[in-house]
């Protein structure tokens, strides 16, 4: 009975040969930046970052810019990054912005953010956004394009989706022949 399904495990094994199983796995394209690409381009992104406006306020930009990249956890996963600042604008607390950034296709892509002021708590996620105001007490949802179109959000995630990143999605300037 042993020998049966011995035979049968082989006659199995040459039906369905690990090609199929080993072409899912050649399908997957690993990073082909390296680590030093990675954490330069992280750090254009925050140089973008520090020169833009968070809010409509003059004085309100972000500061103490911080950021960890962090690698794949196996072999199919994608390298995330996190990017953390102090917001300096007018206001009686600290302050901050936190977003979350994952490389998909050779890009950082932002993928959410979360920013916290004296006067509103902003939850982003993708292209759209929650906010809670202090103000009135509600919750506020929407989709950036509209947000952006009307002029109505004052966030810096607005402004980091469509003008450092396009529609979220890094920018990557051509190399210069």
């Amino acid at each position: 009975m042993k020998h049966f399904f011995l035979v049968l495990l082989v006659l199995i094994y040459l039906a369905f040969p690990v090609q199929a199983a080993n072409s899912a796995v050649n399908t997957y394209i690993p990073n082909q930046e390296s680590d030093q690409e990675l954490v330069q381009r992280l750090e254009n992104i925050k140089a973008a970052m520090a020169k833009i406006r968070f809010c409509y306020n003059e004085n309100c930009f972000y500061r103490n810019i911080t950021s960890r990249i962090i690698p794949p956890s196996n072999a199919l996963a994608n390298y995330s990054a996190t990017i953390s600042a102090t917001i300096d604008r007018p206001s009686t607390v600290l302050d901050t912005a936190d977003y979350t950034l994952n490389l998909i296709n050779h890009r950082w892509q932002l993928i959410k953010g979360e920013e916290y002021t004296d006067v509103a708590e902003y939850l982003f996620n993708g292209d759209r956004y929650e906010i809670f105001s202090v103000h009135s007490s509600r919750t506020i949802r929407g989709k950036l394009d509209q947000a952006r179109k009307d002029g109505s959000l004052k966030s810096g995630y607005l402004t980091f989706y469509y003008d450092i990143f396009d529609n979220g999605i890094e920018k990557i300037k051509a190399p210069k022949i």
